[in-house]
């Protein structure tokens, strides 16, 4: 699926998802980009509607949770409702908190499955047109990404990977 993302936005949105309250100033540096270029790219992001929501996953609520399967999306409360999907075959799995489970009575519930923990991997994204730091190719499929001295680099091949950390090594003050 094309996403249409320049390559700076693509970066913004992989810092975004490392962390979303991350300051204009912080975007800029670790982008290399100035503080107005990094604003206006977030701008776009929020305001075209690319970025739906920022949010904050507090501690507690990676844990105890249940994937409900049902036929219909609406029996289940949605202010119990964390995260929905719907699969192709027209049912819905919901992921609810557990103890929320007991309120939705006479929901005619599929199936439970009881979560004991929840991870999320911040470094994926569907990337498209994202360059090599080290030697300026397009990536093709997934980039290896790098982080040196706090930033976040891309690079294509595990060639690449070894210079840029090598040149990195080098010539600490070097920016970008």
């Amino acid at each position: 699926m094309r996403r249409n993302f320049t390559d700076l936005e693509q970066r913004l949105i992989v810092l975004l998802k490392k962390n979303s309250r991350i300051t204009i100033t912080e975007i800029s540096r670790e982008l290399s980009v100035s503080r107005i270029t990094a604003k206006k790219a977030l701008d776009s992001l929020t305001k075209n509607g690319r970025i739906k929501h920022f949010t904050v996953t507090l501690e507690d609520e990676d844990r105890e949770m249940v994937l409900v399967r049902t036929d219909n999306a609406s029996i289940i409360p949605s202010e119990y409702v964390i995260e929905r999907f719907r699969l192709i075959d027209g049912s819905f799995i919901s992921v609810l908190f557990y103890e929320d489970l007991l309120s939705i009575k006479d929901a005619h519930i599929k199936g439970v499955d009881i979560a004991v923990s929840r991870e999320q991997n911040e470094n994926v994204f569907r990337m498209e047109g994202i360059h090599c730091d080290y030697c300026g190719n397009e990536i093709k499929g997934k980039p290896i990404i790098v982080d040196i001295g706090g930033k976040t680099y891309y690079a294509c091949c595990p060639n690449c990977e070894r210079d840029l950390k090598k040149r990195r090594e080098l010539m600490p003050n070097v920016e970008g």
